[in-house]
């Protein structure tokens, strides 16, 4: 079985590489292990690896230190979610046992504040759609979604398919 980190430094680094003081892999794999912690927001996440910087400086040989809040905010606002997403994906099919049939739920989440006009008619928003298996206790498979784009449903036969 390959590594989560494998998978990872196959997602096309979009930085410069002028100032690189980590792979995207390395960054990933932290922000990964904060989530494993129960740190999941921007802020969080970026205390949770400046509180463990001395766990992460060893552990990846980081000349400069840990990354910043600023850069946690930075990359992961930046990140290009269909590369993590495809590489989350080939991870977690080494997992899956396709000989056996599975219930899949699939459920749609808004993201906290990504609304534009609350209460008007050119309301909008952000959500992911995320498929789940309660055989594996496992999300097997997300796809973004902006309302004034696509219908849920849409973006829900598109999962499916590509599951």
């Amino acid at each position: 079985m390959k590594t989560l980190h494998f998978f990872s430094a196959e997602i096309p680094d979009y930085r410069r590489r002028q100032g690189q003081r980590f792979t995207l892999a390395q960054f990933l794999e932290m922000v990964v292990i904060a989530g494993m912690s129960g740190y999941f927001g921007l802020n969080s996440i970026g205390r949770f690896i400046k509180n463990n910087a001395t766990f992460f400086i060893e552990r990846y040989n980081l000349q400069h230190g840990a990354p910043s809040s600023t850069s946690v905010q930075n990359i992961l606002t930046a990140l290009p979610y269909e590369s993590l997403n495809v590489a989350l994906h080939k991870w977690m099919k080494q997992y899956l046992d396709t000989d056996e049939d599975m219930w899949i739920n699939i459920d749609g989440k808004s993201i906290r504040s990504t609304v534009v006009d609350k209460y008007g008619e050119k309301q909008n928003y952000k959500s992911i759609l995320s498929a789940f298996s309660e055989q594996l206790e496992l999300t097997i498979g997300t796809k973004p979604m902006e309302n004034k784009k696509k219908s849920e449903i849409l973006i829900a036969r598109e999962l499916i398919e590509k599951l």
